[in-house]
């Protein structure tokens, strides 16, 4: 019986070491800071710092911004097995609560890139925020302690 629950364990935690969600998700935990971001192809990066902190599923947006700020607390969703990996956004806490935000994004070490359209539930398809597309392209940075 011991050495069925073993083998069981080691399974498991095989298995668990593969997962792509957990590897990616585990990628994005810290504190990331903005480097630039875009909207209709346009750098709207304004003076006040934008500062996300990843815990487990969980985003938090640190702003003296307040329409940044208003955005709260969010549970994150990926996808990393597709061509581009996808995120879902969804708003749990603040004025924007219960909205969902359809995402594409890249996480490489200590940059993450992430795209979403603010309007509506169409999913950007590339890493770009061209005129009149309504893409929010954010590249951020991890914060260095």
């Amino acid at each position: 019986m011991k050495t069925r629950c073993l083998a069981l364990l080691v399974i498991g935690l095989l298995l668990a070491a593969d997962d792509p969600k957990k590897k990616d998700l585990d990628k994005l935990q810290g504190t990331w800071i903005a480097s630039s971001i875009e909207y209709n192809g346009e750098k709207v990066l304004g003076d006040k710092e934008l500062k996300v902190v990843i815990e487990g599923d969980k985003l938090t947006v640190k702003s003296e911004d307040t329409e940044a700020s208003k955005y709260g607390t969010a549970t994150l969703k990926i996808d990393p097995s597709t061509t581009p990996k996808i995120m879902d956004v969804s708003i749990i806490k603040g004025d924007e609560k219960g909205t969902t935000f359809e995402a594409i994004y890249d996480v490489d070490k200590d940059e993450w890139k992430l795209c979403l359209k603010p309007t509506g539930k169409e999913r950007p398809a590339k890493f770009e925020s061209k005129a009149d597309s309504g893409d929010v392209l954010i590249v951020f940075k991890r914060e260095k302690k």
